[in-house]
C-alpha cells in the first residue's frame, strides 16, 4: 500500500511539471490577465487533471500554451504588450530620477550657505540637557524651541511665561500669542522656516532617524534661519548629528551631559501590595492602563493614567496632580517615555513586550532605557529606581548596555516633486520603492497612500497640491471612524462646502472612548480648517470635551476591572481565568467558548 501512495505521489509530481497555472504564465511567459484570457485556450482544473482533490486552480498544459503563443494574433497583442510595459519602464525611471534629485545633498548644499554656530548636547535622560539649551533661550532676543510633543512644547511655554520671558505657543491643534513675546515654543512640524531667530532649540534630535517623523527634524536641522542652534540628543544620536553638522561646514561644539541621578535596578516587583509613593507603573495598552489604575484606586491609592488616546489638556492636568501629589502613583504607557519631567521615583515594567503595530515583540534596549531615565528626578530623590515584573534580565542587562547607534538621517517626500506631470499616487508607489542610501533613509508615505486609497473617488479639479496637503494630515489610520470622518471632509473641502462636524459623543450617556474619539476627530476638523482657510472654532468645544474626559476618569476607571464573564464578579489582579471560581463550581457558563478558555488557562 505504501509503495501504491508513493508512486501515485511520484505520478502527481510529474504531472504537474506538464502543466502552468496562471502566476506561472505571467511570471515564465511575462503574460497579462487579457492576453491569458484572449489566447489561452479553455483551461483545466487541478483535480480534473489528476493532481489533488483539493486542487481547484486553473492550468494550462505547456503544450497548449506553446501553440497559442506560435499564433501570430497572440504575437501582435504581444509586442503591443511590451512595448507598453517599456514605456511604464521607462516612466518610472524617469521619476526615479526626478525623486532621487530632491535627495539629502541639496538641502545640505542649502545649508552650506548659512552662517550658524552649533551647539550638541549630549546625554542621558534626566542629565540636563534640555535644561541648559533653554538658558541660552531664555538670554536670546528671538527664539523658538522645538519639540516632538504638545506636551512638551507646553511645558516649554509655561516655564519661560512663569521665569518672566514673554513666549507664544504654536503646535498643529494650538496657538497661543503672548503680548510682546518673541519666542515660540512649537511642535517640530509647526516650525517656520521664514522667521530668522536669534536662538533656536531642537530637543530630541537622535529622532532624526525616526522613518515617519525623522523628516521634520532633517529639515529643521538644516534649514532654520538662526544664529545659534542647540540640538539636545540622547548619547546614540551624536555620531550621526556631528557628521550632519560637519558636512554643511558649521561650527560647532559638544556639551557632554551627565545624568544627575544614579539610576539601579531594585529588582523583581512581586505585586502592587508594593506600590510606593513616587510610582510610574508602565504597560503598553490603554485599556491595561485603566485597568491598573483601577486596581490601585479600588486599594485606596490615587492614580494618575498617561497614555496615547487621552488628549493633551487632559494629560497636562493628570500630570499636574500626579506632580502636586494629589495623587501618589502614576500609570503609563511609553508615552511618559518622551513626556514633561514627572517626580517619578522608581519606575516598574508591568510588561516588557508591546504591539508595535505589525506584531508583539520585546521591548528595545533604546525603549527601556528611555522610560527608565524617568526615575530620579533630580532634586527631589537621590537615586532612580527600576523594577520588573516580568523578564528581569531583560530590563537589568538593558539599562547597562549601550544603545544602537543612529546610522541615518530621514529625508522628507520632495513636495517640489508635485509639480512634475505625474500623477501623484504613481510617485508615492515610486518612492516607497527607492532603495535606501548609506546615512540617507526616506521618509515612509505609507500611510499616506492608504488615505489616497480611502480619499476615492478623487474629484478632477482637485490639484495634487491639495490632495497631498489631505492625505498627509494626522490621522490615526488603525482607526475606521477616523479614517471615515476624514473622508467625509475631504469631500466637504474639495467640493467647497461647511466641513461637517464629528459625533462620537452621546450627550446623555457620554463614554470615555466615545470622548477620546470625539477629540481625535475634533484634531482632523481643526486641521482641514486651516486647509480650508476657515476660521478654527474647535477650541472651545476641545476645552469642554477634556473636562468631560477629566471627569470621566474620576468616575469610571472601576469599568475596567476584570469581571466574571458570567455573573461579573470582579476578578482579582493576576486571576487568571474569564470566569469565577464560583461559577465554574457551579457550571454557570457557556460551554463553549468560556469553558475552551477556562480549561485552557487563558487570560481574560
Amino acid at each position: 500500500m505504501a509503495k501504491k501512495r508513493r508512486k501515485r505521489k511520484s505520478k502527481k509530481k510529474n504531472n504537474r511539471k506538464l502543466y502552468l497555472n496562471k502566476v506561472e504564465l505571467m511570471e515564465q511567459h511575462r503574460l497579462t490577465e487579457s492576453l491569458i484570457k484572449n489566447h489561452m485556450p479553455a483551461p483545466q482544473r487541478g483535480w480534473e487533471l489528476g493532481l489533488g482533490k483539493d486542487d481547484n486552480h486553473h492550468y494550462w498544459s505547456k503544450e497548449e500554451v506553446a501553440q497559442a503563443m506560435e499564433d501570430p494574433a497572440f504575437q501582435r497583442d504581444f509586442a503591443k504588450v511590451e512595448a507598453m510595459r517599456r514605456k511604464q519602464q521607462e516612466r518610472e525611471a524617469a521619476m526615479r530620477k526626478l525623486l532621487l534629485s530632491f535627495g539629502g545633498m541639496e538641502m545640505i548644499e542649502s545649508a552650506r550657505t548659512m552662517t550658524r554656530r552649533v551647539v550638541i548636547h549630549e546625554g542621558l535622560t534626566n542629565s540636563g540637557k534640555t535644561y541648559d539649551a533653554l538658558q541660552a533661550l531664555k538670554k536670546a532676543k528671538t527664539g523658538a524651541y522645538l519639540g516632538p510633543l504638545r506636551l512638551l512644547a507646553l511645558e516649554v511655554f509655561d516655564t519661560l511665561n512663569e521665569a518672566g520671558v514673554p513666549c507664544s505657543l504654536l503646535t498643529g491643534e494650538e496657538k497661543i500669542d503672548i503680548p510682546f513675546s518673541e519666542k515660540v515654543a512649537s511642535t517640530i512640524e509647526m516650525c517656520d522656516f521664514q522667521q530668522h531667530y536669534d536662538v533656536v532649540v531642537i530637543d530630541e534630535a537622535h529622532l532624526v532617524a525616526d522613518r515617519e517623523r525623522g523628516c521634520h527634524w532633517t529639515r529643521a536641522i538644516l534649514s532654520m534661519d538662526t544664529d545659534e542652534l542647540h540640538l539636545c540628543t540622547a548619547p546614540e544620536g551624536l555620531p550621526i548629528l556631528e557628521s550632519l553638522i560637519r558636512s554643511i561646514g558649521a561650527e560647532y561644539q559638544v556639551v557632554h551631559h551627565e545624568r544627575l541621578t544614579p539610576l539601579e535596578f531594585a529588582g523583581v516587583f512581586e505585586d502592587f501590595s508594593q506600590v510606593e509613593p513616587g510610582d510610574a507603573l508602565i504597560t503598553f495598552s490603554r485599556r491595561e492602563v485603566l485597568r491598573i489604575a483601577a486596581e490601585l484606586e479600588k486599594a485606596g491609592i490615587q492614580a494618575s493614567v498617561v497614555y496615547g488616546a487621552l488628549p493633551p489638556p487632559s494629560r497636562r492636568e493628570e500630570v499636574r496632580k500626579f506632580s502636586e501629589k494629589k495623587t501618589t502613583v502614576v500609570v503609563a504607557t511609553d508615552a511618559i517615555g518622551m513626556g514633561v519631567s514627572l517626580p517619578i521615583k522608581r519606575v516598574i515594567f508591568c510588561k516588557t513586550k508591546k504591539f508595535d503595530g505589525v506584531s508583539t515583540r520585546k521591548l528595545k534596549v533604546s525603549e527601556i532605557k528611555q522610560i527608565a531615565g524617568r526615575a530620579g528626578r533630580y532634586g527631589i530623590y537621590d537615586v532612580g529606581e527600576v523594577m520588573t515584573m516580568d523578564d528581569p534580565e531583560l530590563i537589568e542587562t538593558a539599562l547597562h548596555k549601550a544603545t544602537p547607534l543612529v546610522t541615518h538621517i530621514t529625508i522628507p517626500f520632495p513636495q517640489e516633486a508635485l509639480d512634475s506631470p505625474y500623477p501623484l499616487s504613481e510617485l508615492l508607489e515610486v518612492w516607497q520603492g527607492l532603495p535606501e542610501i548609506e546615512d540617507f533613509h526616506r521618509e515612509d508615505m505609507s500611510e499616506a497612500m492608504l488615505l489616497y486609497q480611502e480619499m476615492k473617488p478623487i474629484p478632477k479639479k482637485a490639484t495634487k497640491e491639495e490632495i497631498f496637503s489631505c492625505i498627509t494630515c494626522p490621522v490615526d489610520v488603525k482607526s475606521d471612524e477616523l479614517v471615515a470622518y476624514w473622508k467625509e471632509c475631504c469631500q466637504a473641502f474639495f467640493r467647497r462646502e461647511p466641513l461637517p462636524r464629528p459625533v462620537f459623543v452621546d450627550e446623555q450617556t457620554p463614554t470615555l472612548e466615545g470622548s477620546e474619539l470625539q477629540y481625535a476627530a475634533l484634531d482632523i476638523l481643526s486641521r482641514m480648517l486651516k486647509k480650508a482657510r476657515e476660521d478654527d472654532n474647535t477650541m472651545q468645544e476641545k476645552m469642554a470635551l477634556c473636562e468631560q474626559i477629566n471627569d470621566l476618569l474620576l468616575k469610571t476607571k472601576e469599568d475596567y476591572l476584570r469581571r466574571c464573564r458570567s455573573c461579573g464578579a470582579y476578578l482579582p489582579m493576576g486571576f487568571k481565568w474569564n470566569i469565577c471560581q464560583r461559577c465554574f463550581k457551579a457550571g454557570n457558563f457557556d460551554r463553549g467558548e468560556d469553558f475552551r478558555r477556562f480549561g485552557r488557562g487563558r487570560r481574560g
